[in-house]
């Protein structure tokens, strides 16, 4: 096993012990959905012209949440399992290579 492979590997093995959906869905939500559906909602008003109804209105609130429920639930289930499965197939794969390296 070389540094950068140890390196992983001890770093892996103490985060997933303490890796929780909570703290994954907040750090994604505040980093990535908010301001993507945020992104959207305003390029969709302003530059693309959709003017189907006023700006300020609970139709247009309605909307936004519903697009930011739909992202997060996409985007944090999504992001969540392609890290854990990425991060653990690395780690097992290293561990693998190790035990055998070792017979």
């Amino acid at each position: 096993m070389n540094a950068q492979e140890e390196k992983f590997v001890a770093y892996w093995t103490e985060r997933r012990k303490i890796w929780s959906w909570t703290t994954h869905a907040k750090r994604m939500f505040l980093n990535v959905v908010l301001p993507l559906s945020t992104l959207i909602d305003l390029v969709n008003y302003f530059i693309i012209g959709d003017t189907a109804y006023a700006f300020f209105t609970f139709t247009h609130l309605f909307n936004f949440v519903l697009n930011m429920l739909m992202l997060s639930v996409l985007i944090i289930l999504g992001t969540g399992f392609a890290s854990w499965n990425y991060n653990e197939g690395k780690y097992w794969g290293i561990l693998r290579k190790n035990s055998k390296k070792l017979q």
